[in-house]
């Protein structure tokens, strides 16, 4: 590890370096929202863009080493969202419609679901597997549904995600009309013969 920059406090160990970028990238996601960037954390770190690079190879790589952490805190605003809601079909309908009205606006989480960017880090390959994670910790009761059933049920999810959020319209749909439509897409998973509305 190179220990020229840091502010003149360069860190002891390469684990160290890289959690003290993760944590400037997150100051710099309160700060600036979807806009922070390579250069920014290095900024306030007081290194050059390259010494992120060798830790972060992309901005994309820094920015999911940061939503890992979030997905802990992302739990516990759905486990509250969906207290009372016992029907694990609405609770699943709930989880999709929470994450398309709040995550463009937590300062921390935007950077994963930016309407209408393609490159958001919600699109990647690896979404489904958080989907999974973050679907696994919810109060949801999906005991009648096995590990590949869950796996496609949270693939399902985040790619209706995906799209409502790429679609700009969606911020003008009603939240009704959405939880129809999801119902209409994800009641399947659940076995439940009816969509409701």
């Amino acid at each position: 590890m190179r220990t020229h920059g840091w502010a003149g406090d360069p860190p002891a160990t390469d684990e160290e370096a890289a959690a003290r970028i993760v944590a400037a990238a997150r100051d710099c996601l309160d700060e600036r929202g979807a806009r922070a960037d390579l250069a920014t954390v290095a900024e306030r770190l007081g290194v050059t863009r390259q010494t992120v690079y060798r830790y972060y190879p992309s901005r994309r790589a820094l920015f999911e080493a940061v939503a890992a952490e979030r997905v802990e805190a992302l739990v516990t605003r759905l486990a509250d969202h969906l207290a009372g809601i016992a029907e694990p079909g609405d609770a699943v309908v709930e989880v999709v419609l929470h994450c398309v009205r709040a995550l463009p606006d937590d300062p921390q989480l935007a950077f994963i679901a930016e309407p209408g960017r393609g490159d958001a880090l919600i699109m990647t390959s690896d979404a489904p597997r958080l989907t999974a994670e973050v679907l696994a910790g919810l109060p949801i009761d999906l005991g009648g549904l096995d590990a590949g059933e869950r796996a496609i049920l949270a693939e399902h999810m985040v790619r209706l995600l995906q799209s409502l959020l790429l679609d700009a319209s969606t911020a003008g749909r009603d939240d009704d009309d959405l939880r129809r439509f999801l119902h209409a897409c994800l009641d399947h998973h659940l076995h439940r013969p009816t969509i409701r509305g």
